[in-house]
């Protein structure tokens, strides 16, 4: 097997890569359990927020590269690429907080129950962690990923995408370019032989981010161990009756569309209430008839994925669905595909069940409010949603019974300080409470008696 970095914007290749082999992930975790065990003996917490943030100006000087080198390899829009960018370099800021905020701290006990007994609780890293990249965002979910990671004083072996590696290798000239551990971050080249026999392999925690079929298959074959897990998404909007509608149908149009669709956390099923709904629609489309799909969408990663969509809708045209605009492969070099509106008048098609990963709008027009929470809710997966109203407050009361991770009122998929509590509901992951940096940590619990004396409870 070769791995090819390819422009999706053009279809040629751009470098071929020669994979590594399933034998280097076991020479990669141990030499990462050496750097690692290095990392928290010979560095302290300071000195080890400072090396990290040598990553930070690593990155730095090298930003010129670093977008160019995502943009051509992923085919996406440059001030997309600019956007998440800038997300990470502040990211660096915001983790070496978090991670100075943490220390040991105390538990209290009831000294009656307990005398001369203190309980501390002492947060430790797992270890060396494998992470399975995405090829979406190659650069920022890695990133979210290997900053709070080492931060908290772990190890990382990543294999890329097989679709984005060059942006991997990029990260890892940049690491380079620190004092950190040679080892501390590796990065091994290659498809799902080498995602497969990381997930086998006796990490000390795993992170994967993908679809819902590969996160069903990695907690089938991980073992017992922590897992960090953002799987697929299946978002619902709602629009209410006092929408504005014109600016809410240019915010759901760049929700659905941006990215190539290629966004687990984009609009993919909108349900519009139907006083407002023939309104809404014809602004929508106003509004998708003046999108520039080059420079605005972008094509979708490979001609698979972009037969793969043309496939859903030509079945949820046959199924029923209208057409409303879209709905065909452009013309020409690359992989580009029409955003795509269709309106849906049956809950149970393919198209409103499952994620598409494109730009496709499934539009289902509801009697009221409480039609759309239902139907929102009516779901495997809860990774985001959208509510679209005029009344602040009317979208807060939505958005507290939306069964997602992740609620926008007149917003979409933004998320704060690089990932920060970016966590899915249902299908969509493994919930957690945990700041960021923490799920990079274990939990060790010491339990002292400050006496050596015998206790009266003992065996005699």
């Amino acid at each position: 097997m070769v791995v090819r970095s390819i422009n999706p914007r053009t279809g040629q290749v751009i470098k071929e890569f020669v994979p590594s082999a399933p034998d280097d992930v076991m020479v990669a975790l141990h030499n990462g359990r050496k750097a690692q065990q290095k990392w928290m003996s010979g560095w302290d917490k300071e000195e080890r927020l400072a090396a990290v943030m040598e990553l930070q100006s690593a990155l730095l000087a090298m930003k010129d590269d670093l977008i160019a080198t995502e943009t051509v390899e992923g085919g996406f829009p440059r001030n997309d690429v600019i956007g998440t960018y800038n997300g990470v370099i502040k990211g660096f800021d915001h983790y070496a907080a978090e991670a100075r905020a943490i220390n040991d701290y105390e538990f209290p006990l009831d000294q009656a129950a307990w005398p001369h007994t203190k309980a501390t609780v002492n947060l430790v890293p797992h270890g060396v962690i494998g992470h399975i990249g995405i090829w979406n965002y190659p650069f920022w979910q890695t990133m979210i990923t290997l900053i709070p990671a080492l931060m908290a004083g772990n190890a990382v072996v990543f294999k890329p995408s097989e679709l984005t590696t060059m942006t991997g290798l990029k990260i890892k000239e940049a690491f380079g370019r620190t004092s950190m551990p040679e080892d501390l971050f590796q990065v091994l080249i290659g498809g799902a032989d080498i995602g497969k026999t990381i997930v086998a392999a006796p990490f000390d925690a795993l992170v994967f981010t993908g679809g819902r079929s590969t996160g069903l298959d990695i907690t089938r074959n991980a073992g017992i161990k922590p897992m960090v897990l953002e799987l697929s998404g299946n978002d619902p909007g709602i629009v209410c009756s006092d929408v504005n509608v014109p600016a809410a149908a240019r915010g759901v149009a760049s929700g659905a569309f941006s990215h190539g669709g290629q966004v687990c956390i984009r609009v993919k099923r909108l349900y519009v209430v139907e006083s407002v709904a023939e309104q809404f629609i014809q602004e929508l489309l106003k509004v998708v008839a003046r999108i520039d799909v080059e420079h605005q969408i972008g094509p979708l990663i490979r001609e698979e994925a972009r037969a793969k969509v043309h496939e859903k809708v030509h079945r949820a045209v046959q199924a029923g669905c209208e057409l409303l605009t879209g709905g065909e492969s452009l013309p020409g070099l690359g992989y580009f595909f029409e955003p795509t509106v269709l309106r849906v008048f049956d809950d149970s098609l393919e198209i409103i069940r499952e994620e598409t990963f494109g730009p496709v709008l499934p539009i289902r027009v509801v009697k009221d409010e409480e039609e759309a929470i239902r139907l929102a809710n009516d779901s495997d997966y809860g990774l985001g949603a959208t509510v679209w109203t005029s009344d602040p407050q009317k979208g807060e009361s939505i958005a507290r019974r939306l069964e997602a991770g992740n609620v926008w009122i007149n917003e979409h998929g933004r998320t704060v300080n690089c990932g920060e509590l970016f966590q899915g509901w249902k299908c969509s992951g493994i919930a957690s409470t945990n700041r960021r940096i923490t799920l990079f940590m274990k939990k060790r619990m010491i339990v002292n008696h400050m006496s050596s004396e015998l206790r009266p409870y003992w065996f005699k």
